[in-house]
Order: structure tokens, then sequence, then C-alpha cells
């Protein structure tokens, strides 16, 4: 059928037309080919409404990570315009005669488009695989592999294309392309850098997609989302872009709080500056007055006995202040923050807790929190840290103790007087 029209056109333009018979094959030739192009045009339609339409279909009922990818990337898109031009090249064999000029231009042209499609294709799948792959909570970036893949793949596709348009051997462009190696490695010496630095980053399981990072430089604090060939892609929690080389990544420190999302603690390290002019030692009043707190009358009975005690081994009374042992309402204070922080529902038990002093300064004497929460999202994680501090900054007054201010007079006011 197919010989059938190719001869009609021929005597159609040559006989009937009284055309120069090269003209004529010629132009039997441009109809021919608007004839393929048509034909593929048609069936990728069809196929595309069968593979692309379909998946839509499909994933609109049920939810398939691979097939929604697939939509995502256009690989199934791709697919659709492979198959007609294979279909096309299968054809071309029963249009023209074999071993003619018009059938080995044809077999060129559709070899090519096959070719550059089906690079296309497993390219496309690639990306298909990386963002199928990205859904998965903590892994490792596969990206710069994948792209290593696709240049290795799209090198290969071009000397085959280039190979086809010259009729040459692929053996013999490769080997004039060994000439030029140290061309190449000067060409792409950065991508070949970036993909050892990627694999060190990779190996040594640095950073993943979706670790919380901050570099040593302070530009990035956000969360990864793409780690490539080049450089390490961070969306900051401003929504903000920075781009991290991969070189700086490796050989610069930064900081990856995995760990915290994994094992779902953060810390909290803050500090509450005392003016040191409200420290004072506890009389027998105050403490009556602390007993009256049920987290604390079991510290303060143990910690009296423990003082009563050294007290008389060291033969020390307690006629003076100086010259006995005794409990300041910081200390107390101290042991409340860490009673209530054992007691309270979000601050994990199981890890490092405690209450410490920092050098004292011009800002007074930094009495510092340390514990851990079980809460990681920022805007929980701060309201809990504010609840926390709320708490002991109103209860300051209650022990006797003030917040240092630089604008605070030095007078203890009588309201923390006993």
């Amino acid at each position: 059928m197919f010989q059938f029209i190719r001869l009609f056109l021929n005597q159609f333009f040559i006989e009937k037309l009284n055309f120069p018979e090269p003209a004529g094959k010629f132009f039997t030739a441009v109809i021919i080919l608007a004839g393929l192009v048509f034909l593929w045009i048609f069936f990728y339609q069809i196929f595309r409404m069968i593979l692309h339409g379909g998946a839509k279909l499909t994933v609109k009922h049920k939810v398939k990570p691979w097939l929604q990818a697939m939509i995502d990337q256009k690989f199934l898109i791709h697919v659709a315009k492979l198959l007609p031009a294979l279909i096309i090249v299968r054809m071309l064999p029963a249009i023209f005669e074999w071993e003619s000029a018009s059938l080995l231009f044809f077999f060129a042209i559709t070899n090519m488009f096959v070719i550059f499609q089906l690079t296309r294709c497993i390219s496309s799948f690639l990306d298909v695989t990386d963002e199928v792959m990205a859904v998965k909570n903590g892994r490792k970036p596969i990206k710069s592999y994948l792209q290593v893949v696709k240049v290795v793949l799209w090198t290969i596709a071009v000397i085959l294309i280039v190979c086809i348009m010259v009729n040459k051997s692929p053996a013999g462009l490769i080997a004039g392309i060994g000439a030029f190696s140290a061309v190449l490695l000067l060409v792409f010496q950065d991508t070949i850098t970036g993909f050892v630095n990627s694999i060190q980053l990779s190996s040594n399981d640095m950073v993943r997609i979706g670790d919380w990072i901050t570099d040593s430089t302070g530009a990035a604090n956000g969360i990864v989302e793409e780690v490539n060939l080049i450089a390490v892609k961070v969306r900051n929690f401003d929504n903000t872009i920075v781009t991290v080389p991969i070189k700086s990544m490796v050989n610069n420190s930064f900081q990856n709080w995995r760990t915290m999302r994994e094992k779902h603690l953060r810390r909290i390290t803050r500090s509450i500056h005392i003016d040191v002019n409200t420290i004072r030692p506890c009389t027998p009043e105050m403490l009556e007055k602390f007993r009256t707190i049920d987290c604390l009358r079991d510290y303060l009975d143990r910690t009296q006995a423990q003082i009563d005690q050294l007290n008389e081994q060291r033969h020390l009374t307690n006629s003076g202040i100086p010259n006995a042992e005794f409990q300041t309402n910081l200390g107390v204070m101290r042991a409340y923050m860490v009673a209530y922080l054992e007691q309270h529902p979000l601050v994990d038990e199981t890890s490092l807790l405690m209450v410490r002093h920092h050098d004292p300064g011009e800002n007074g004497l930094p009495v510092e929190l340390y514990c851990f929460v079980r809460v990681i999202e920022w805007k929980e994680y701060e309201a809990v840290q504010a609840d926390l501090f709320d708490h002991f900054y109103a209860v300051l007054p209650f022990f006797g103790l003030r917040a240092f201010q630089r604008n605070t007079d030095h007078e203890i006011p009588a309201t923390l007087q006993n």
C-alpha cells in the first residue's frame, strides 16, 4: 500500500505535471515527509490520551506516588512522543525502496529523533525517581548522582546523533574526542569537583533532603530542598532561597538539626539575669514561707537537715551569718525551677536537666535553664519556652529576687524584705 502511494505520487508529478524526475522525486519525498509528520501527530495524540490521560484518571481516584511523579515530570508525554516514531521507523522500508537515498535520509531523520526522544524519556524517568525519593523522610540526596547519569546519557546521545549526521562510526568519533580529554577536563572541572564533594557529602551522611541546617556564615538557616552537583539549595525560614556551594559544605562547618527531629526533642538554653543585690540568706520566716510550696517542702527539709548536721560537725554557730552554713533565696529558687521543670508535661525528664550559674557581669548574675522539651516545631517551641520564663519571672518576687535591668536602683524594695 505504501509503495503504491509513493509510485502514484512519482507518476503524478513526472507524468501528469511533467516535472523533471529529480523534482518529481523531491516533491514526492516532501509530501511523504508531511504525511509522516501528520501520522506522528495522530499517533502521538492517541498515545497521549491513553497514557497521560489514563494516569490522571487513576491518580484522581487513588494516590500513587510513582504515577503522580510521572505526570508531574511529563514522563508519559515523552513516551507518547517516542512510540509513534518507533512505528514510523518500522514503516519506512515499506514506503521506500531498500537502500535508496530516500530511505537512508528518512532513516537518519527518524533515528536521530528516536535517540533524542529516548534520551528525554530516560532523563525524565530519572527526574521521576528523584521526585518519588524526595517525599520519603530522611532520604539521602541522589540528585547529584542522577545528574551525572544525565550528563553521560546526553553525551552518548549527542555522539550517536552526530555519527548519524556525518555517517561515521561512533568508535572513530570517540577516539577523536579522546584527544580533547584535557580540554573536556578543564571545561567540566567544576562538575567533576562537585561530583566528588557530593559523594563525600552523601557517603558521610552529612546532609539529606528535608534537614534543617545552619552554616557558619549565617546565610543559610532553613530546610534543605535540593542537593545537586554544584550546590545545596536551602529555603530559609523567611522564605528566601540560599544556594550553598557543595565545596563549602564539605570544607567548612555547618550545623545539622536532624537528630533533634529524629529524637523529637529540642533544647532550651536561656538565662534569667538576677540582680545580685537581691540575693541573701534565708531567715526562718522565709523558709517557713517557702514550705508552702509543695514541690519544695522535701527539698527544704532535707537541705536544712544537711546544713544543721554540717554546722554541728564543724562546731559552727548560728549567731552570725558568716559563721555558719545557710540556705539562700536564690538556691531555693533554683531548686524550685528544677522541680517545676521535672513536673512539666512537655519537659523530657530522661534528658539532661539543670539550672546553673554563669559568671556574673554588668547585667547581673545569669541563671541558665538547660533542658529538653518534646516540642520541635518553631511556633510551638517558642510558645513553651515563653510560658516557662513567664512563670519564672512572675515568681521571682515570691523568693525575694528581682531580674536585673540597667535602670534598676540598687536599693532593695520593701516588698522584697521580710
